[in-house]
């Protein structure tokens, strides 16, 4: 079996192991949280996080209930919490409410720091058990078109475990298309990447990938990267972020799928660097919807005139909590494809339906 197929049977092998891992909860810390609203109303219960300009409160009789950020005006809780900022800054420590509105004080080693509600951009709960610090999502999608003959699958997760300085992220995909002549093709990828964020809103970048692409005649690029980056924009409803680095891969080509120009080659190596811009922006209305942007682009340094680039974009509409369903536009570049493919590009548009947990 070729490489990139076990990489997409792998993909989709790990996505159903975390599937039914994952559908057990851990056991919840008492529900004495209170939060306080604009319009006088107080709920109680357990702040689970604030993202994306919404505070997750889990509640024993209305359920996990999402609460925009702008209309709280006070919070207190009795356990430890990491607050980041606007400017990138994190403290930790338990929650006491301020006597002014939209005021926080947070409490740690017998000091106390005043935060404005308006500065905080992320809430964290400070959990020991490494499954409390878990957050993540698994989507599943399927198409066909009797016409064409055509039938299209795709798995995707992506699994985030975050601590106070640092945050693993394990993620993968998996696109496969049957046409008319039978010819199953494959687009997968995998990878591992940890972040360590810094002061000021900079942080470190270090992965590990791997990748298959038929239309590309790439069986598998093996690569590890580096970098470092930068959120120059850092809010409740968007963010933008730059990087740069470096990344060494391997590429094993298909065999037999295109004539190579390089004779007998059947695999490289390559030195490339590393330009990255992702940009995320989060709508409030009813039903909630992110949009995310990533464009990573890959010059070459060992293999001159050649460039890789890829473009991801996301467009996720929530309908119930916790279940949502995906638009996304994948576009795959490479210059010069050393595998002797005829084509440059390949692109598609992906709809799935998926559960965030």
């Amino acid at each position: 079996m070729r490489v990139g197929v076990e990489v997409s049977v792998t993909i989709r092998y790990l996505a159903a192991v975390l599937a039914v891992l994952l559908c057990s909860n851990a056991l919840a810390r008492e529900k004495t949280d209170i939060v306080w609203m604009s319009n006088g109303d107080r709920l109680t219960g357990e702040i689970k996080y604030l993202q994306h300009g919404k505070l997750l409160l889990s509640t024993d009789s209305l359920g996990d209930v999402n609460i925009e950020w702008d209309e709280i005006d006070r919070i207190k809780s009795d356990y430890d919490f990491q607050f980041e900022r606007m400017d990138g800054s994190r403290v930790t420590g338990a929650i006491n409410p301020m006597p002014d509105q939209h005021k926080i004080s947070r409490m740690s080693d017998e000091t106390t720091v005043d935060l404005a509600l308006g500065n905080i951009v992320r809430i964290a709960q400070i959990e020991e058990d490494f499954w409390d610090r878990l957050d993540g999502s698994l989507s599943l999608g399927y198409s066909f078109t009797k016409a064409s003959d055509v039938a299209q699958g795709n798995v995707s997760f992506r699994v985030t475990h975050r601590t106070e300085i640092r945050s693993f992220t394990f993620e993968g995909s998996s696109i496969v298309t049957n046409d008319q002549a039978n010819e199953e093709t494959q687009r997968s990828d995998l990878s591992l990447t940890l972040t360590r964020f810094r002061n000021n809103r900079w942080f470190n970048s270090f992965a590990l990938g791997f990748e298959s692409n038929d239309e590309l005649g790439l069986d598998l690029r093996s690569s590890v990267a580096a970098g470092i980056g930068r959120f120059l924009v850092q809010t409740n409803t968007s963010e933008l972020g730059l990087m740069g680095g470096l990344v060494a891969s391997s590429e094993n080509l298909s065999e037999g799928r295109f004539p190579s120009p390089q004779g007998s080659i059947s695999s490289q190596e390559n030195l490339e660097g590393l330009l990255g811009l992702q940009y995320s922006r989060f709508v409030f209305d009813d039903p909630t919807v992110d949009l995310s942007t990533k464009l990573t682009v890959f010059p070459s340094i060992t293999d001159s005139g050649r460039t890789r680039a890829q473009l991801d974009i996301n467009l996720r509409w929530e309908l119930i909590t916790d279940l949502f369903w995906d638009l996304a536009y994948y576009n795959t570049y490479d210059s010069d494809p050393p595998s002797g493919s005829l084509s440059t590009n390949d692109y598609g548009v992906v709809t799935s339906v998926g559960w965030s947990f």
